[in-house]
Order: C-alpha cells, then structure tokens, then sequence
C-alpha cells in the first residue's frame, strides 16, 4: 500500500486557491559557471528523490481533505520550453528543467514552502555537481532523515489551549494595471552585491528584509494617485517557523507577518523603516508568532468543521482566500541565505527564486556576494519594478537587470 500524508495545515488552501493565472508554483534556480549536461542532471536528479522520497507524492482528493500520496513516478529533466510558474506537467508537484548554465526546479505550494525547496534543489546540485567534480569525504548537505523530512510541524506544535484575537482590518491599496494576455508572467529580476545592500540597510540601523520591504512600500507609493492615500498600503512577508520551533522538515511551515503602512500621504524612507521595523518586532514576539500559528491550524482542528465534505470547504476557503486578498497589496518573500559545501562554491554562480502570483510578487535570496530580488507580475506596468530598482540604485548600488522579454509593445492595445 501507498505511503499517505495529510495536507499540512498551510498547504490546505492551495488546491482550492489554484487558477490558471496562479497555479500556485515557485521556482527555485541554480545558475552555475558550466553548462548543464542533461544526462547527468537526470542521474541527479534520480538520486535526490532517492533520498527525499516525500517529492515523488502526488495529490488526491478524499472525501474530507486533499492529502499526498507517494507513488513510483520517476521525474523526468527536460529542457526548458515554456514560461516560469506555469501549471505542472505530469501528476508529480515538481519537476527538474535546465537552460544553458541554470537548473530550475519548480515546485507546487501543496507540497512544501521555500525552505523545503531550497533543501531539495541543493542536494540535486550538489549530487549533480559531485558527478562531474568529484570530491572525497563531503559532509551531506540534507541531514533530515526521512521522518524528519515528512514531519508536519503545525501537527505539532498546535494548540488547542491557546486563545487568539480576531482583529478588524481596513481594505488595502490595490495596485491597478493592464494585464498579460493569457496568463503571462513577466519576470524583473535584480542581482546586487549583498554587502553593499548590508551596509545600506546597517545605514539605517535595520535588516536587509525590513529595509527592501520599506524600499517596496515606498515605490508603491509614487504610483499611487492622491486620492488612494486613505488606504494603507498592507505587504505580507512570509516567515520561516523552523527556526522559532527548532523544527526540521521538508513540508511547508510557515506563517506570514502583515506589515501595514497607514499614511502613505508620508513617503519618507526613515518614517516607513521605523513603522516596519516596530511592526516586524512586535510580530516576531514568541507570543505573537504563537497565536499566529493556532490561528492557522484552528479551522482544521474545529470538530464540526471536520465533518464538512471537501466540495463545501473548497467553495469555502476559495471564497475565503478572494476576501483575504482585498486586505493586501503585494507580497515580499526572503527566503535568506543559501550556503553550499565550500568545496563546490566554484561552481556556482548564484541562485535564484520567484513564484506565480496573481498580481505582483517580490523574492529575495542571498549566495556568497549575490543576492537576487526577483519581481514576478501579471501587469504590463512596470512602474513599482522601476521604482524599487531607481530607488536602490540611488543608493549607490550596482544592479544587473535580468528579465523573460515579455515586451509591452508586443500586447494589442
């Protein structure tokens, strides 16, 4: 019999949330100094499913919830031939594709977060680059066993004791643009040296993470009309919980800090730091970040709502979900620092990640002395991406700007 899993409690509202226009993928790339062998990066890839079994699952509806199902479906690399984000081919919520020096792996949202991702994609690079460079006596990157790859962290640290507060929130400021025809997903995407953004942001006496969501919220700002000013401008940044809980898996455990800037008539940068700042500590309180987390995994534990058919709770939580993006403007996603064995760091130039949106989304990542700031958007407008990267660059940083060619003369008026 079929090795199952529940949906843990954040991947519950993807499959009822997933649409053409966001399927609700991410992809995570390694550009090395090579090009890829394809060959080779199959038997890497085999090998890395060997020793992640969680990824070869596929997803199936019962008859209450959605859970994962392993099968004996062998991924297949291929060649990169469409757009990034777009719905996955095959019944597997992954697959491997490469382009000249760049590995990409794409990754459904049902079956892990970014973390996890991260932990799959560097083990296929570095068995893919331990093929063609080997190297003796290499500590395994992946030290999860296979338990600890497949726990469920909100299983666990759930807890029914724990009272939260609902509070009431004001709608968002709602960026407003043309958009792609048929669901195209434009891709901006930055590369800095990460020591000069540190000292920027040490300038102002904050992190890299607060200092680019106030950056964001600023080039937000300048393409809003007077009349918007009475709506607060709401970022959702995405929180890793394994570093709170000194928890290990591969499945996703996450939760989602809302930053509000209430008075974007106010656009100056120190204001909106010292509002950003004050909001991230206040959220990162091992209180708060509990009470977040029950919040979360309440409904899956509330005992007549467990009994509710799966059909019923899809067109609820869809519904849901449409209501609680009226309370946001635009995410921003860091997923941090990504270290290799220094044996292979040679061989790799940088990393990066973006997801599939429904609107516009930000995502940052850091390798050695590159970070990447990756905007991903549905919308010909490309004033927010402008702003932000002008707004760095007066800074002092130098910016190298990579994009998927999508050009806004191409679209028929």
């Amino acid at each position: 019999m079929s090795k199952w899993y529940k949906l843990d409690n954040a991947a519950k509202i993807f499959p009822p949330s997933t649409t053409k226009d966001d399927p609700k993928t991410f992809r995570l790339s390694a550009t090395l100094v090579e090009n890829i062998d394809k060959n080779t990066l199959q038997e890497a890839v085999n090998k890395t499913v060997n020793n992640i079994p969680l990824f070869t699952s596929t997803i199936k509806k019962g008859f209450f919830w959605y859970y994962l199902e392993q099968t004996k479906i062998q991924p297949i690399v291929s060649e990169e031939q469409t757009n990034p984000c777009e719905e996955l081919n095959g019944e597997l919520l992954f697959q491997v594709t490469y382009y000249q020096k760049r590995i990409n792996l794409e990754v459904y949202h049902a079956l892990t977060d970014g973390t996890g991702a991260l932990e799959f994609l560097k083990s296929l690079v570095k068995n893919y680059l331990l093929i063609i460079h080997p190297v003796d006596n290499l500590l395994n990157i992946n030290d999860l066993s296979t338990v600890e790859q497949e726990n469920d962290g909100f299983e666990k640290y759930y807890n029914p004791s724990y009272k939260f507060k609902i509070k009431p929130n004001r709608m968002a400021y709602h960026l407003k643009s043309k958009r792609y025809s048929e669901g195209r997903l434009k891709i901006i995407e930055g590369l800095t040296n990460v020591q000069e953004l540190i000292k920027i942001a040490k300038k102002y006496q904050t992190t890299i993470t607060i200092y680019l969501t106030s950056i964001l919220i600023k080039s937000i700002i300048e393409t809003m009309s007077i009349r918007d000013y009475n709506k607060p401008i709401v970022i959702t940044v995405p929180v890793n919980l394994r570093q709170y809980y000194n928890f290990k898996t591969m499945r996703n455990f996450f939760n989602v800090i809302t930053v509000k800037y209430n008075n974007p008539s106010n656009s100056d940068l120190e204001n909106i730091i010292s509002s950003v700042s004050q909001q991230f500590a206040d959220y990162l309180k091992s209180n708060n970040i509990k009470e977040t987390m029950n919040k979360l995994a309440f409904l899956e534990h509330f005992f007549i709502l467990r009994l509710v058919p799966l059909f019923i709770k899809d067109i609820v939580m869809r519904v849901g979900y449409g209501i609680s993006r009226k309370y946001q403007t635009m995410a921003l996603s860091n997923i941090g620092i990504i270290k290799m064995p220094i044996e292979l760091e040679k061989y790799i130039d940088y990393f990066t990640v973006y997801t599939s949106t429904d609107s516009i989304q930000i995502c940052v990542c850091s390798y050695k002395d590159k970070i990447s700031l990756a905007f991903s958007s549905h919308y010909l407008n490309s004033e927010i991406e402008k702003n932000f990267f002008r707004l760095l660059s007066n800074q002092g940083l130098d910016i190298t700007i990579n994009t998927n060619d999508i050009k806004e003369e191409d679209e028929d008026e």
